[in-house]
């Protein structure tokens, strides 16, 4: 009876035990033909279908106008199979077919493909095998390259057909830039796969990038595709394209500007921003040297640096302005207030020098903007107080980025507030002690040129999808109110007395009104001691009362005799804003009284022989007359017209500070102009600036010239003109 109902309780068990690995497996079974359905099938399908990726083309970069900057074109480019990876021989007579897929086939391989492409064997040889579908050899491939390649894929030898297999060639789209250096540091550059790394390139790269697509194909158990296995083709979304607000011909024109000027000066760099500071769009950001984003290795790294955005520097006398304006905008001072400066002034117990040695006397507030006499600005600064200076810094945008649509911007650099005393606050009045960005001087410039308001500058004006859509506009944006339109209108008016008057003379234009702020500045250099360069720099905006454009110069430890703002920055910016404003269709407005006097008014040349450098241009400015320096030195050496002399007030005096400069062999040969049409007054300026006499037979409009046009004449020469009643060219 015992041994039954053991039995039975055995058997019970058993049951028990069977129910529950059956159940066990259903459920298993219904897990994984349920649940994991989905992903057995996608590995699966991974197992046997292989895919080639395909690049989208990177949206295109055009300025404002249409004009492209960057653009995606098809290259060639070298993948492998690993799986495929062999030679096939081929004997005709045999009708036999070999394949070879062991070691040394494969090195054979390797030194047949990096002989074609110049690549290394054992670099092709480590990528063949891997444990992948497909390995790139070289993303970027030379059409030499390619044809190299193909006629070392296949050859006969001893009557049989020899094959490399497993090695393709494809297309790819990679980035070319058609305007090579133009605009370089502004678009930035992308990388072999296709990847922005720089500049615009690199903060819109969502937007440029794409969507990339794959070509799949289906392969068996060993890896060999199988050729009429089934295919999948995932088409790739091609990226957005960027209209910018530079204007590529306003680019152009600073970049020339500036690429004469760092030669003439021998800077170290130059660096040029325009703006439109009705809205703050960027019509051109540039710095030199350059480089071209086609061939980017073969420059420094340096040379790819948008430094307008991404360096700081102390900003010296072009600060002054907004020290200005908020003495203005607080009442501390009006344009009748009196001033003395004897050079200097006390402050604590430091003593802050003027640039003038003596200093500039008894002046007007509007004098002092016109000689940019430091201790007036630092005098204004101590009025506004450390709390008043820092609230108008900061308004300025000073302190903080400006929200530029561009990579690595910096805020610039403010002290401490608790740390700043008496002497911080007096330096910081006339630009020391304080590090910017030229953005945020020109935004900072725009908002006294617009009427008080500082807006956010931006370098894309809208973006727009493969199929037309619009998918960002970017407009003017205001940040804040900074000073009043009654400010605004006084600045524009003493900046204009800069120009017309005061230390930015060589940016004057006739016409044009040109309102403006000279800078020098001194700069720490890492590894010296102290202040031991220069940096000068010229910002300005015009028409003054209508401002249309503001444009910054800057030019960085320049090693010509001359290094103030004034003399070497200014005229670049002139001649930026001159052919700028002609090409936006900005005619220039002669006051006909201004006009009369500045044609008829004769001025004496100064003598200026054996004068300090120094000495001579505080000459020359105070008597309004133009010039040109030429050589190196620090003394004059020699001056055309001699001293004496009287010549219009438009004709230019030629300064020599080298005996060489002016005495080549003898005499500076000279190609001479034609003069057909001048009236008398431009003959006699154009003569002048080139070292040249005039001997004027008669009025009105020149008729003939002796010796004639194209001939070379030497220095000192003398030009006889026939001049004739009748219409001017």
């Amino acid at each position: 009876m015992n041994y039954e109902v053991q039995s039975k309780k055995r058997i019970v068990w058993l049951l028990l035990i069977v129910l529950i690995i059956m159940g066990g497996l259903i459920l298993r079974s219904l897990y994984i033909q349920v649940f994991m359905a989905g992903w057995l099938k996608e590995a699966a399908e991974q197992q046997r279908f292989r895919a080639l990726p395909i690049v989208p083309r990177r949206g295109a970069i055009y300025d404002r106008s249409g004009n492209e900057f960057a653009t995606s074109i098809d290259g060639e480019c070298i993948y492998g199979l690993p799986a495929e990876v062999g030679i096939e021989i081929t004997d005709p007579e045999k009708k036999q077919v070999t394949d070879l897929k062991d070691a040394a086939t494969l090195k054979k391989i390797a030194q047949i493909v990096g002989g074609a492409l110049a690549m290394e064997p054992v670099q092709i040889e480590q990528v063949l095998s891997k444990r992948a579908s497909f390995v790139w050899i070289k993303r970027r491939a030379s059409f030499e390259e390619v044809d190299k390649l193909r006629k070392a894929l296949s050859w006969t030898e001893n009557a049989k057909r020899i094959e490399i297999h497993g090695i393709e060639v494809g297309q790819r789209p990679r980035r070319f830039y058609p305007q090579t250096f133009l605009g370089s540091q502004l678009i930035g550059i992308a990388g072999i796969d296709n990847q922005g790394l720089e500049g615009l390139e690199k903060h819109y790269e969502r937007n440029l990038a794409g969507v990339p697509g794959s070509d799949q194909a289906e392969f068996d158990t060993a890896g060999h595709y199988i050729p009429q296995g089934e295919r999948r083709y995932l088409a790739p979304v091609d990226g957005d394209s960027l209209y910018l607000t530079i204007d590529q011909n306003i680019q152009y024109i600073v970049e020339r500007e500036l690429e004469k000027a760092v030669h003439d000066t021998g800077s170290k760099r130059g660096m040029g921003i325009v703006a439109d500071p009705r809205n703050g769009e960027i019509l051109a950001i540039a710095g030199y040297p350059r480089f071209d984003p086609n061939e980017y290795s073969k420059y420094p790294s340096q040379s790819r640096r948008n430094p307008l955005v991404t360096d700081m520097y102390e900003p010296g006398s072009t600060f002054k302005v907004f020290t200005a304006a908020a003495a203005l905008e607080e009442g501390k001072v009006s344009l009748d207030s009196e001033f003395f400066d004897p050079g200097f002034i006390v402050v604590d117990d430091r003593r802050i020098k003027c640039w003038k040695a003596g200093g500039h006397g008894s002046q007007t507030f509007t004098e002092a903007v016109e000689n940019s006499c430091n201790p007036v600005f630092a005098t204004l600064a101590l009025r506004l107080g450390k709390d008043t200076l820092y609230k108008y810094i900061k308004a300025f945008g000073f302190g903080t980025i400006t929200g530029i649509d561009f990579p690595g911007e910096t805020p610039g650099r403010l002290q401490p507030f608790n740390q700043v005393k008496n002497v911080e606050v007096a330096n910081i009045g006339f630009g020391q002690g304080i590090a910017v960005t030229p953005i945020q001087m020109v935004m900072g410039v725009s908002a006294i040129a617009n009427g008080g308001s500082l807006l956010r500058p931006y370098l894309v004006k809208k973006i727009v999808s493969p199929g037309g859509k619009v998918v960002l506009e970017n407009k003017r944006q205001v940040i804040r109110e900074v000073v009043s339109k009654e400010t605004s209108e006084i600045m524009r008016d003493l900046m204009r007395s800069v120009v017309t008057n005061g230390s930015g003379v060589r940016a004057y234009l006739d016409g044009l009104r040109v309102a403006g702020k000279t800078g020098t500045a001194q700069k720490v250099v890492q590894g010296r001691r102290g202040y031991s360069q220069l940096i000068a720099s010229f910002i300005g905006f015009a028409p003054a009362d209508d401002p249309q454009l503001v444009g910054m110069v800057i030019l960085d430890e320049p090693s010509c005799p001359v290094k103030y703002g004034g003399v070497i920055a200014a005229p670049v910016v002139g001649g930026i804003f001159r052919d700028s404003l002609r090409y936006l269709g900005v005619k220039p407005v002669f006051e006909p009284q201004n006009l009369d006097k500045l044609n008829a008014e004769e001025v004496i040349v100064p003598n200026l022989l054996n004068r300090p450098i120094a000495e001579a241009l505080a000459i020359l400015q105070k008597n309004r007359v133009n010039y040109r320096l030429i050589g190196k030195g620090s003394y004059v050496y020699d001056q055309v017209p001699k001293p004496g002399i009287k010549i219009k007030r438009q004709a230019k005096v030629l300064i020599y500070f080298d005996p060489e400069e002016k005495y080549q062999s003898g005499k500076v040969k000279l190609l001479l102009p034609n003069l057909q049409g001048l009236s008398v007054a431009k003959v006699e300026q154009m003569l002048s600036e080139l070292g040249l006499n005039l001997k004027a037979l008669g009025n009105g409009a020149a008729t003939e010239q002796q010796p004639p046009a194209g001939t070379v004449v030497e220095s000192g020469s003398t030009i006889n003109v026939l001049f004739k009643p009748g219409s001017q060219k």
